[in-house]
């Protein structure tokens, strides 16, 4: 299963939009707790160990990195301008991230 959500039209125009609705419908549902998907999600990650720790370990670097930042603006280190744009990028590599993280999941292949 592969979804774009990068508004690339051409790809998206070759969809139907109801299938587009089934297969977001169908990956929401995959995404809800129940006791199966979170046996899965113990299985997923020890098949995927690796790719699991690098996942955490990035994520975790890009939180203490956006920790920073704030601190960095409150000393006043920054001005608004740069912290919008900092901020901006690692929010945007961290949305990279989580999406990773539910790729994995899912076995799924969704892009930004």
């Amino acid at each position: 299963m592969v979804f774009n959500l990068t508004g690339n039209e051409d790809t998206e125009a070759a969809q139907d939009p109801e299938d587009i609705r089934h297969s977001l419908d169908d990956l929401i549902a995959k995404l809800e707790p129940t006791p199966e998907t979170s046996g899965g999600w113990g299985a997923v990650m020890s098949e995927h160990k690796q790719e699991w720790e690098r996942l955490k370990a990035q994520i975790h670097e890009r939180q203490k990195a956006l920790k920073a930042l704030v601190r960095e603006k409150k000393s006043g280190e920054l001005s608004p301008e740069e912290f919008e744009r900092k901020y901006r990028e690692i929010q945007d590599e961290l949305t990279a991230l989580e999406f990773q993280v539910y790729n994995l999941r899912l076995g799924t292949d969704v892009k930004l």
